[in-house]
Formats: structure tokens, sequence, C-alpha cells
């Protein structure tokens, strides 16, 4: 029996107790393999959550931060339910199908299908986004390259804000260590750094998170590049730590620069790398995040000032594009990936870099989905950066989409 559905974020199925989160001392009770259900789910409670048989939330939406690295994990998860905390029973067994986004009453087998899949070799290329440095040696070999490392998860495991971190003296290893494991990994191909883009509310539970100040929709707040400009040493530590790598002879590495409004922040971020030694363009190839409708417009102006390649997030773009917060459960019907506001900008960012001859790079959700991809070759993307756990679904999808389009031309 269906006891409430939500979104399912994998193909991952879990059995277990429930176990309701209500207070941070609830998370330190855990012992693993329990069914963890939760209003809602944030970055610094992932420590935890990953020794979890499966994780249920009442609000959240598939795009999530959260969602995304436990399929990373591949913990089964179902968010945005509305009210799994009132509808699941303490100590009560459930089965949480992150397929289907439903959570059965007791033991419910489901047969699962494997992945059989070949290598399929296509001209666009297919790399990673990375939250969990340990498993890059695991997909190394299955990609072309890293389209985007999340730093905040190895931070946030610390169990400490930044500023801790970085008045301990500590910050800059730590970030360092994490991206060495993927450089590691992927060497000699490319992997591309994403300075912090941590909203306020995922920083508040850690230790020093007092000082985050308290906003209504962080997704829409003080976060991206905006928020490391507001405190350049927190910035600094992050490229000395890329810097400290590029000196130990990695020279895979590039930095993108997330969630830029307009070509000003974009200069100031590499104002601050010059500060600590690193010279954009010479020493590694530097690029923005164009997730902002202001971006997309004066793109003219991010490649007139030099950059070397263009990464694209469809989930803030949507989000900003028809003002529906993505992780809001009453709205979630507005947010719409596709929504041709949408894909008219994400095209127009496409062809510009083709002219350019600047390497474009979807990222996030919208790289696992079929649909969207076989529309981002179409409109002639240059990779795709997909979840570790699609890779070859999404080489296979892209390598049928490019001899579809092939077969048409010559008809």
């Amino acid at each position: 029996m269906i006891v409430v559905r939500g979104i399912g974020t994998g193909p991952y199925v879990g059995v277990g107790q429930v176990r309701k989160i209500e207070r941070d001392e609830d998370l330190l009770k855990l012992v693993g393999g329990e069914i963890v259900v939760v209003s809602r789910a944030s970055r610094d409670m992932l420590s935890y959550l990953h020794r979890a048989g499966g994780v249920v939330t009442d609000y959240g939406g598939l795009t999530s931060h959260v969602a995304i690295v436990l399929r990373e994990m591949k913990v089964p998860c179902v968010v945005g339910t509305g009210n799994g905390t009132e509808k699941l029973q303490e100590n009560t067994i459930v089965t949480v199908d992150g397929n289907t986004g439903n959570i059965y009453q007791g033991f419910m087998e489901r047969e699962g299908k494997k992945d059989t899949s070949l290598i399929y070799l296509p001209a666009t290329n297919i790399k990673v986004n990375l939250n969990v440095p340990e498993i890059a040696w695991k997909v190394a070999s299955l990609a072309d390259g890293v389209g985007s490392i999340r730093i905040e998860n190895s931070i946030i495991r610390t169990g400490k804000h930044p500023q801790i971190l970085l008045e301990e003296g500590k910050l800059v290893q730590v970030i360092a260590d994490a991206v060495r494991l993927i450089a590691d990994a992927f060497c000699p191909k490319p992997v591309w750094f994403r300075t912090f883009d941590i909203p306020t509310d995922e920083l508040k539970r850690l230790e020093g998170g007092i000082m985050e100040p308290a906003e209504k929709n962080p997704l829409m707040g003080l976060r991206g590049i905006h928020k490391d400009l507001k405190n350049p040493e927190i910035l600094k530590a992050e490229f000395n730590a890329i810097m400290e790598l590029i000196d130990e002879g990695y020279d895979n590495l590039g930095v993108k620069i997330p969630l830029v409004r307009d070509v000003s922040e974009y200069q100031e971020a590499k104002k601050v790398m010059k500060e600590v030694g690193l010279k954009p363009h010479r020493d590694l190839p530097v690029g923005a995040s164009i997730e902002t409708p202001s971006a997309v417009f004066t793109l003219e102006e991010f490649i007139k000032d030099g950059m070397d390649f263009a990464t694209l997030g469809m989930s803030d773009m949507a989000m900003c594009s028809l003002a529906v917060d993505r992780r809001g459960v009453r709205v979630a019907k507005h947010f719409n990936l596709t929504h041709p506001s949408v894909l008219t900008m994400i095209k127009t960012v496409i062809e510009t870099c083709n002219q350019q001859g600047i390497e474009s790079c979807i990222c996030g959700y919208a790289g696992s989905d079929p649909d969207i991809v076989r529309w981002l070759v179409k409109t002639g993307i240059t990779s795709i950066s997909t979840n570790p756990d699609q890779i070859l679904k999404i080489r296979k999808v892209v390598d049928i989409a490019e001899r579809t389009l092939i077969q048409r031309e010559l008809a």
C-alpha cells in the first residue's frame, strides 16, 4: 500500500525503519540503514544521510543539492512529499522507491534493471559533475572530464563554516585535498573547479554558522560569486588551493565562476585570482556559469573580457526567469526547465559560444534528462556534464541523437 507520494530522485530503492529528524540531536542517533524522514534536508546533514537506507522530505525538489548528492551516493530519496513527516510513523517499516517517488508500507520488492550499456563514444564530450571526491576513480574512465567540482560537500563534511576553517588555517588544505583526488583520477582530462555556491541556510547548522544572515528565500539571496566577493579572503583561499595544485604539476584544472549577474562580478573574481598570483587564461582556463537572464543578455561582454568556456545551469535559469523558488512545493508546478523562455536563452548562449569557438557545457540536473539532452545536442552544445550514475546512459542517448541528426542531413 502506498502511504505517501513525492518526487523520486533516482533509480534506487531502500527498506528500513522510519526515523524522524526534528532536531539536530536526532541526526547523532542514526546508526545506519534507517529511512530518514525530515521536513527539509540541508547540505550539512549529508555527513549523516549517506548511511541512511533512504531519505524522505516534505520539501525540496529534484534539482536540490541534497537530492543530487544522495543520488551520487546511491541513497534512495523521495523529496517534496508535502506531508511525509505526518503520514510516516516512527519505527514502522517502509519501502522508499526513488524511481517512482512512492513510499510503501512494509517491504515491497521491485524488479531492478541492470545497465548493460556499451560505452558509446559520441562526438559531444560527456563529462561528470562531482560532489564526492572519493568516487572520482570509479568514474574517471567513463567520462571525458569533470564539468563541475562542487567542493561545498567537502567543506560541510568538516562540520565547520568556511570562515572558521579559514581562521584555523585549514581552508586551503581542505579544498586542495579534495580537488587533488579528482584531478589525479582524471588527469589529463579537464577538470573544472566551481568556486563556492552555498545558500546561507545550508551553512547555519555548521560551527560558526550563526554569522549567516536569516533569509526568506536563500536560493535568490546571498550565494554564488556575489557571496564570495563580499568576503574576498574566502575566495583567495579557494584560488590559493588551486594554485597549490598547479605548483604540484596538475595542468588539467580550470576555474568557473558561478551565478554571475554581470561581467563586473566576473572581472572582480579574476582580479582576486591575480592577487594570489594566478594568471587567468594563462595559468589555467577560466569560465563563467551562465545561470541568470542578465548574464545571457550581456554574454558578449564576458567574451570580450576573456572566457575560455561557459557552463549552463538550467535549474537556476528557470528559477530566475519564471520567478519560482525551485525548492518550493507550493509553486513546483510552475518550475519548468523546458519553458520556451529558458530554452530560448540556452540556445542563445550555445549559438554565441559556437560562433566564438568557446566550449559550452550543460551542468546540473538537465544533463541527466534524456529529452533535454537530445534537444541540447540538436542545438549544438559542445559538452554535457551529467551525474555519475548516468554517464553510460547519457553517452548512449547522445550517440543516438548525433546519428539521427546525421541521417536527417543525408536524407
